[in-house]
């Protein structure tokens, strides 16, 4: 019923089988194995009515994530809450790259900026072996680096990672060696055309009339704080990743720009990699 409910409504709901499972499991407060041993008992009344309630919810618009207050990312549970972006998998490649990156560079400075619940820096920091490096995850909004603190302390992380409140790379003032930025992208239009998104904190999605004016400013600030042998790497829309490329091309003329694809195979991804680099 509940898939069939999910179905009919006029809300972008392209897993609604999934997102009722997801949401039954929540309500009965049980795990998919449990689940599935379970199908053929009566589901208790209370249960049954926040399962309801929850549906009813997610045909209204509200994701899943901020239904359940959890999204997995890298295989770690993130809290979430409407104060920052849900984690996309596609992120997730963001990671694994500056886990090989810091694999040579166990000393580095990694700055995530726009860190939003943590997803990014609190994965690096759980998760990249032998890297022992400061981690910064910044991020403008002083309720997104609250759930980011949370998670921090979820993970035991206290004293591996800082998170601060600050614009873009403000809050930096010593040279940095790695730069992890997914910012906001987003156009006007893209906004209109993605209803899905409108649960979302727009400050965390809008990059202004052509998507680029956060990623615009940050590149603008990047030589301030980048060591001659850094690197950063953007996410961003594809329809963009050419225009950022030449961006960063004409701001660091002698660093290695490349632009990588997603798992779709899709432009997702400028990196910038200096090489000894000095007098930019």
């Amino acid at each position: 019923m509940a898939t069939s409910r999910l179905l009919a409504s006029r809300t972008y709901t392209p897993t609604p089988r999934l997102d009722a499972e997801v949401l039954l499991r929540h309500a009965l407060g049980i795990d998919r194995t449990a689940l599935f041993a379970r199908l053929q008992d009566p589901i208790d009344p209370k249960a049954r009515s926040e399962f309801e309630r929850l549906v009813e919810r997610r045909v209204e618009g509200c994701p899943v994530a901020y239904l359940t207050g959890e999204r997995e990312f890298m295989g770690l549970p993130f809290i979430v809450t409407p104060d920052v972006l849900i984690p996309r998998p596609g992120t997730e490649q963001l990671v694994e790259w500056a886990e090989q990156w810091l694999i040579s560079r166990p000393d580095a400075v990694v700055v995530d900026v726009g860190t939003g619940s943590g997803a990014v820096i609190l994965s690096l920091g759980k998760l990249a072996k032998g890297w022992t490096g400061r981690a910064i995850g910044i991020d403008l909004s002083a309720a997104a680096i609250e759930v980011a603190r949370f998670n921090r302390s979820r993970f035991g992380l206290q004293d591996r990672v800082e998170l601060v409140v600050g614009d873009l790379l403000q809050p930096i003032s010593n040279p940095v060696d790695l730069i992890l930025a997914n910012l906001p992208y987003l156009t006007p239009a893209q906004m209109m055309e993605n209803p899905e998104l409108n649960a979302e904190p727009s400050i965390a999605l809008a990059g202004g009339p052509d998507g680029l004016d956060e990623i615009r400013r940050l590149l603008n600030d990047i030589p301030r704080v980048l060591r001659s042998t850094g690197g950063f790497v953007l996410e961003l829309d594809p329809g963009h990743a050419a225009e950022a490329a030449n961006i960063a091309s004409a701001r660091f003329p002698q660093a290695r720009v490349h632009v990588a694809r997603d798992l779709e195979d899709r432009d997702r991804f400028v990196i910038v990699e200096r090489h000894n680099i000095r007098g930019e």
